[in-house]
């Protein structure tokens, strides 16, 4: 069983893109070079379990924690 599950939608607003990630106190958000972002899981550090960059949008994580 994966940690984290994704969906893929086009339709959907820029913010619904990002799905658990945006609003997780474990997500990093990264801007490479080029522009492109990408949302880091501080978790995949030290759990396997946990990929490094997530397929956006997630909708399920056993992981998530809202940040505050």
């Amino acid at each position: 069983m994966d940690s984290c599950t994704t969906t893929k939608q086009q339709s959907e607003p820029p913010g619904d893109r990002v799905g658990l990630c945006a609003s997780c106190r474990f997500a990093e958000i990264v801007i490479s070079s080029r522009g492109s972002t990408f949302y880091l899981c501080t978790l995949s550090e030290g759990d396997p379990r946990f990929p490094r960059y997530p397929v956006l949008p997630v909708t399920s994580c056993i992981g998530y924690e809202q940040k505050r």
